[in-house]
């Protein structure tokens, strides 16, 4: 092809045609820029093509954590509300040791577990990436892309103030240490997954583990505050899975969009 326009410029030169040889010319790099033209616009195309898949992979990715991240909030809040029922029954056993006879294994364990409160995991790697590879323009809707950020932005921040509920789970472990022998915080960790029942523990260990309980009169004082730093996280969990379940809606609704986009 090229030889084809290579021998007809000649000819036109060689019959001294100049003007038919000048149009020609400007022909031919009308036809070279269009041909360059197509070329670029099929070339954005396909890498339009690509960005929007990754895209789409990503929004999928974060989609799922989302989810993990909602497990992680209605778990740890189940587990935070089980932990403070079992403050209340430590608060009520101050008062009245029948609590204590009635429902030993609860009793024990709930020394050993009352205090702590789990934190969710939250589930950021496919954000991270996502931010960490400067591929962040990557999400094309604008409102989505701040709304993403926020959401990780927020979890982030709000974990700068663990530092207030563990502060009270230091000072519970402290104010417990004594209370349970070794045996019997052994004897807690492997029942841990079993339910409470009627322990074979003796009437005089039972008294013993109830006079050192009694004599924590720091551990007594503490015991509300337990109780609202785990309402509080409660609470916080609860912002939390409308957060998730508002973004997850959102990134439902940008797939749409672009799967119709697709078709």
């Amino acid at each position: 092809m090229i030889k084809f326009f290579r021998k007809i410029r000649q000819n036109l030169l060689t019959e001294n045609k100049f003007g038919r040889y000048l149009t020609y010319a400007i022909g031919e790099i009308i036809l070279v820029v269009i041909g360059i033209l197509i070329a670029l616009s099929i070339n954005n195309w396909n890498e339009n093509l690509k960005n929007k898949k990754l895209e789409t992979s990503y929004l999928k990715r974060i989609y799922k954590d989302l989810d993990n991240d909602l497990l992680d909030y209605e778990g740890t809040s189940e587990l935070a509300r089980e932990r403070n029922e079992r403050v209340l029954f430590l608060e009520q056993a101050v008062k009245d040791k029948q609590l204590a006879e009635k429902s030993p294994d609860y009793f024990i364990k709930s020394i050993a577990y009352a205090g702590y409160t789990y934190t969710p995991a939250i589930s950021n790697h496919s954000f991270e990436e996502l931010k960490s590879s400067g591929r962040l323009e990557l999400i094309n809707n604008e409102d989505l892309r701040i709304s993403i950020a926020k959401y990780y932005d927020f979890e982030f921040s709000y974990s700068q103030f663990e530092f207030i509920k563990e502060d009270v789970q230091l000072k519970y472990n402290e104010y417990s240490r004594g209370i349970l022998n070794q045996e019997q915080l052994n004897w807690v960790l492997t029942t841990y997954n079993l339910p409470d029942s009627v322990s074979n523990i003796s009437k005089k260990e039972l008294d013993g583990i109830y006079q050192r309980f009694l004599s924590k009169k720091q551990l007594h004082s503490i015991l509300p505050y337990v109780f609202e730093s785990k309402h509080d996280f409660i609470e916080s969990m609860g912002y939390s899975k409308k957060r998730a379940q508002k973004l997850k809606q959102e990134i439902q609704n940008e797939l749409k969009g672009i799967s119709k986009m697709k078709k």
